[in-house]
């Protein structure tokens, strides 16, 4: 995925209106009013957090959506890194789709990608379960909103570990 700078600010703006589509009320005072951080090496982050709304105040349960775009070009960026984190406090799990450590994902598991699924959270059968490439923050997002209205919470249980 590329995008322009002025296309990563469009791009975060619109995440974040998939989160209040939802219900989702984001932290403002993480979201740095949707200002995208640039690095001294021309790369861009981000970070969105946002409260579920599960009828409590404060609400227990918190989504979190974060990514690096490194510079390709003058013009371009490219999605370098994500963590998509669910933490559902009200039924003590966590789920969650990365990219990040590339080199050292690869050395130690031959894998770029890696999920986690606590139950309850803290607790995992593995650090790091196997995942697919999740395509986008909208992508990532949605999955994280079924895990968190799906009426049964995952069983982690089932998924592949990544150490042996």
């Amino acid at each position: 995925m590329e995008l322009t700078s002025d296309g990563l600010d469009d791009h975060v703006a619109t995440i974040a209106q998939l989160l209040e589509r939802y219900g989702v009320v984001l932290d403002l005072g993480a979201v740095r009013e949707l200002v995208v951080d640039q690095t001294p090496g021309g790369s861009a982050l981000f970070e969105l957090r946002g409260f579920l709304p599960d009828g409590r105040q404060p609400a227990r349960s918190v989504i979190e959506v974060r990514e690096v775009w490194r510079r390709r070009s003058v013009e371009a960026l490219e999605r370098w890194e994500y963590e998509y984190e669910l933490l559902d406090h009200e039924r003590g799990f966590r789920r969650a789709f990365h990219l990040h450590d590339r080199d050292e994902f690869v050395r130690r598991h031959q894998v770029v990608v890696h999920e986690h699924c606590e139950r309850p959270i803290g607790v995992a059968p593995c650090a790091h379960v196997e995942g697919s490439p999740v395509r986008d923050a909208f992508d990532g997002v949605e999955r994280l909103l079924a895990a968190w209205t799906d009426p049964s919470v995952p069983d982690c249980t089932r998924f592949r570990c990544l150490e042996p």
